[in-house]
């Protein structure tokens, strides 16, 4: 059945000669992988930029549920980015994003208000200037919400059985504890208001990392990771 759907771009494996596999979250079906035909071929209607990390397409697919591979007919672009592609700290940051996305939604099926997070978190991306190197953070806290993960935080509130504990390496000092509280007040939205260094920024995303490597057995390390560091240092 034709079915029409917006889709998130998380990650794409080369097929053949011309065509690629690319994996989706999509707002009517959670997360698909699908086949696109001829995407490096001259006469593609499908640019490359279609396929670029939190990319949001409005596409037309067979859908078959069940199949491991999706069609797709006809897609477009959502939303023409501004900035993302020509920034290398915001490509940079929505390439950890979608790996991230990618090597934590399993799902297929429609979660609408993980999906409405996501596309409000990657207009933001494109649009903020100001405090955009702590948007990786935030969002890495935030997201833990929309996975069952958020965490009693017990300096704050108390130690709740029903509920995984986050807690900062023995070795954290008053900056990475400050930044800490700083990260888990603050909103995607308002991220000028964090003032962290980059040493301080670079260790509390390894202590974050780590929580979600705990909770997700599964997760291989994030590729992107280095790179992201390195860009912030």
């Amino acid at each position: 059945m034709l079915e029409k759907t917006r889709a998130i771009v998380l990650h794409n494996v080369k097929y053949a000669e011309s065509s690629i596999i690319t994996s989706l979250y999509t707002e009517q079906f959670g997360r698909l992988s699908c086949m696109v035909n001829a995407v490096r071929s001259k006469r593609t209607s499908f640019p490359a930029s279609f396929f670029l990390p939190l990319t949001i397409l409005e596409i037309d697919l067979y859908h078959k549920p069940g199949r491991d591979l999706q069609r797709i007919r006809e897609m477009s672009c959502w939303l023409h980015f501004n900035s993302i592609p020509f920034q290398i700290v915001k490509s940079t940051i929505a390439l950890f994003i979608a790996e991230l996305l990618y090597k934590t939604i399993r799902e297929e099926e429609s979660n609408r208000a993980l999906f409405d997070f996501l596309i409000h978190a990657i207009q933001l991306l494109d649009i903020k200037e100001e405090g955009i190197q702590n948007f990786h953070l935030v969002f890495l806290l935030q997201y833990m919400k929309f996975l069952g993960i958020y965490p009693f935080l017990p300096e704050h509130n108390g130690v709740n059985d029903n509920h995984p504990v986050f807690l900062l390496p023995a070795d954290a000092g008053d900056n990475e504890k400050n930044g800490f509280w700083q990260l888990a007040g603050g909103s995607l939205a308002q991220l000028e208001n964090i003032r962290l260094t980059n040493k301080t920024r670079s260790y509390l995303l390894d202590s974050i990392i780590e929580f979600y490597m705990v909770h997700f057995g599964q997760m291989t390390g994030i590729n992107s990771l280095q790179v992201l560091k390195e860009v912030f240092q």
